[in-house]
């Protein structure tokens, strides 16, 4: 329980990071808050997906009881389970990979079965093994990722707030909003959810986690977050069987016919596969379903998929983009079946030799509806930049979804200059 006094240090510390819209009329259902406890302040009307059909409030309602301070992987654990209403302040940076007296917990003390990388390479090398991993190595391989999994999944429950104090990490984590409704999670730094045992298809590695995953989910608000890959590039790890050995999969996915998110004010920094929306093209249950609003973020020297949607409705505005490594980009917005991207006044700044048509990729798509997009200093069309490269794959300027609700879009200059000076997590003077 959070006395008095704390309360107050905390609604002054993560003021200065976390801004709130000022409150617009309430829809019906939802009451806008002002209040200056960041753990009770709840999404605003009208900003973005998830302040529709409700809104979202997370744990504003907790009882004192459940107002919790943490700073431990158990106590994150413990804090973050079950249904009631509930206020997680994370105080401290908590890696996920610690044991609960505090030792660290290293790949190895996770291996199962007689499970060793050096064995796994030597059972599966192409040269004498033919197809994807099997058998009693690869038993073995899963046992010990479920080990890791066990450790490091961070299942958060329903009507829950999870907010950083000040400028703190959470390491190691893959952040689970599954089959709930109602999470807000604000001010944290999340990072390097690594994969010690990549497994192999016959074609490349997979790698198991996410930094955050939203599936199945309705009613989420992610708010001035930093997700990164930390200490672990994955540019930087080895090739074994002619590919690339990595260690992460998703930064930020929504899956599974999760639905009403608001991604807001974050920073996503230096990611391979980093926004999947929708994860398979057969998914014929998400129709319907995968509204996300992504609005005020920096997306920095993400690969691909920023994001790539699958039959979801995607309102994409006010984002500025960088790219600064031409060999390993991309492409950012990726058309896949039955989406619907809405983007409006976003920036990219595109190292030389990126061309703007770069930044689309048709994946059984059918179009995008883009408008106000500056390109290095330049009001530029995407849409026709791309079509005028791709004559024989070319994209409608219209889809079939909606925005749905959103704040007063700015141009995209002025959103530039306020996302490169309050997005991201941590204390700003």
């Amino acid at each position: 329980m959070i006395t008095a006094p704390v309360s107050i240090a905390i609604a002054a510390a993560v003021a200065l990071t976390v801004p709130v819209p000022a409150p617009a009329p309430a829809p019906q259902g939802m009451e806008a808050t002002s209040t200056s406890d960041p753990g009770r302040q709840t999404l605003a009307p009208r900003d973005g997906w998830a302040s529709f059909d409700g809104g979202t409030t997370g744990g504003a309602n907790a009882a004192p009881d459940d107002v919790h301070e943490v700073s431990t992987r158990d106590e994150l654990a413990a804090a973050v389970a079950g249904n009631k209403p509930k206020i997680v302040y994370v105080k401290a940076d908590i890696n996920a990979n610690t044991a609960s007296d505090g030792t660290p917990i290293t790949c190895q003390d996770y291996a199962a079965n007689g499970y060793s990388l050096d064995a796994y390479l030597a059972a599966f090398d192409p040269s004498h093994w033919n197809g994807k991993a099997s058998g009693p190595l690869e038993d073995a391989r899963k046992a010990s990722s479920a080990n890791q999994q066990k450790q490091i999944r961070m299942d958060v429950g329903a009507n829950t707030t999870i907010i950083g104090l000040g400028n703190v990490q959470l390491t190691g984590f893959t952040v689970n909003i599954d089959q709930v409704d109602n999470v807000i999670v604000r001010n944290l730094r999340i990072s390097d959810a690594y994969d010690c045992f990549p497994g192999w298809n016959g074609e490349t590695w997979k790698t198991e986690w996410d930094n955050l995953v939203v599936s199945g989910s309705t009613h989420v608000w992610l708010d001035h977050l930093t997700l990164d890959d930390g200490a672990t590039a994955d540019a930087e790890q080895p090739r074994y069987f002619g590919e690339p050995f990595l260690r992460h999969d998703g930064l930020l996915d929504v899956v599974r016919q999760a639905d009403l998110v608001t991604v807001s004010w974050s920073r996503m920094v230096g990611h391979d596969k980093s926004l999947l929306w929708g994860n398979g093209d057969g998914a014929t249950g998400d129709r319907g379903k995968l509204r996300v609003t992504l609005h005020h973020n920096e997306l920095v020297d993400l690969e691909q998929r920023a994001p790539r949607v699958r039959f979801g409705q995607a309102h994409v505005y006010n984002n500025v983009y960088r790219v600064t490594s031409p060999g390993r980009y991309q492409y950012s917005w990726g058309v896949g079946v039955e989406s619907s991207i809405i983007a409006r006044n976003n920036t990219f700044e595109l190292a030389e030799g990126i061309s703007p048509d770069r930044i689309l990729r048709d994946f059984g798509g059918t179009g995008i509806d883009e408008e106000g997009t500056w390109v290095n200093g330049r009001h530029i069309s995407v849409l026709d930049a791309y079509n005028s490269a791709n004559p024989g794959q070319m994209l409608a300027p219209e889809v079939s979804g909606s925005p749905g609700p959103h704040l007063p879009i700015e141009p995209a200059p002025a959103a530039r200059e306020r996302v490169e000076r309050d997005a991201g997590s941590g204390l700003r003077s």
